[in-house]
């Protein structure tokens, strides 16, 4: 009963699936269980993803590549988008931890903002487009941003009280083994494993250089530096399979 009620809060916090109207009253301990299905809900949203680009591709995979960036962004609510802008708009200031991390929670959408969430929506559009030839890939690119948020949340040290605080430094080695596993699972069953295992390489690299760029710049890591390093996590594996998919990796 107890992992039911952390399935659904991950459900909750990460999708607007409707699995229940009621907030789920929870402890530290429920979100530390409820990160064991990150990985497992990216592979919900992947499927959801590449359902809906098929169906749009009997039409024509542009469209299909149209409907599915926008897809993405109606079941998850657009949540890590809002990261992303805030990352963009206080690192393109250039400011010291304090000015950057006070315009990152501002709720007002800078230039730098506003071109990450373009930059964002044309990477998926385009992404997915050259992807149509393999389609399937396109499930893998979820599930490795949803990974990637529980790597940050193992090796990343916590900077703030917002709702980031209840995730990171908050995932045991067993949820994080969980996730890694389905990880692979999912890799291996869209690419051939030895490309998957370099996958892996590549999500641990990037995240271990971003946890690298956020301690640096703030000390640590918020709730922001979750969204963008889920959203920069799925342009890199977009490009990684776009390299796959054109057979440029044997």
């Amino acid at each position: 009963m107890k992992k039911l009620k952390q399935w659904i809060l991950a459900m909750q916090f990460l999708t607007r699936i409707p699995i229940t109207k009621e907030s789920m009253p929870a402890e530290p301990s429920d979100f530390k269980g409820a990160m064991c299905f990150f990985t497992f809900i990216g592979l919900i949203i992947g499927i959801w993803t590449w359902l809906i680009f098929q169906l749009g591709a009997f039409v024509d995979p542009l469209l299909g590549a149209l409907l599915a960036a926008i897809a993405g962004i109606w079941i998850t609510g657009g949540i890590h988008l809002d990261g992303l802008s805030d990352v963009f708009d206080g690192f393109g200031a250039n400011r010291d931890a304090k000015r950057t991390l006070e315009i990152m929670k501002d709720s007002r959408v800078g230039a730098f903002g506003v071109l990450a969430l373009l930059i964002d929506f044309a990477y998926h559009l385009i992404g997915f487009y050259l992807l149509k030839d393999h389609p399937a890939f396109i499930i893998w690119v979820p599930v490795s941003a949803k990974f990637a948020i529980c790597v940050i949340c193992s090796i990343g040290k916590n900077v703030s009280q917002g709702m980031g605080s209840l995730w990171i430094e908050n995932i045991s080695q067993a949820g994080l083994f969980v996730n890694l596993v389905l990880f692979i699972g999912v890799g291996i069953g869209v690419i051939p494993w030895t490309q998957a295992l370099i996958g892996l390489g590549i999500v641990f690299g990037t995240v271990i250089l971003l946890n690298k760029k956020f301690g640096h710049k703030l000390g640590g890591l918020n709730g922001d530096c979750l969204g963008a390093t889920h959203q920069l996590i799925e342009w890199v594996m977009l490009t990684y399979l776009i390299i796959i998919s054109r057979g440029l990796i044997g």
